[in-house]
């Protein structure tokens, strides 16, 4: 055999036996338990952000109504007193003629 076949056939056996170690690790129990609890880790930290910005939008949303809706009552309550005032004139312009 020449010296590349050599380094060849030397590199498809180690990498061979590295990949059959690899791939066996990842089978044994404890790789899959230690997966699973980081799947796990991962969905609980993702439900607990989503109820977080859940919170978060509710309450944002929970204040911008009621700002609305106390600019509103404002706006209504300013409306009823422009349109007394206005009564107020055309009475006391009445009163003139």
């Amino acid at each position: 055999m020449r010296e590349g076949s050599t380094k060849f056939l030397a590199g498809v056996l180690l990498g061979a036996l590295g990949g059959f170690a690899a791939g066996s690790f990842v089978t044994t129990p404890a790789a899959r338990s230690a997966g699973h609890s980081l799947l796990g880790g991962l969905g609980i930290s993702a439900r607990h952000l989503g109820s977080a910005l859940s919170r978060v939008t509710d309450g944002l949303a929970t204040t911008f109504e009621s700002g609305y809706t106390r600019l509103r009552g404002r706006e209504a309550y300013l409306e009823r007193e422009i349109e007394e005032l206005r009564e107020q004139i055309r009475n006391l312009e009445g009163q003139q003629d």
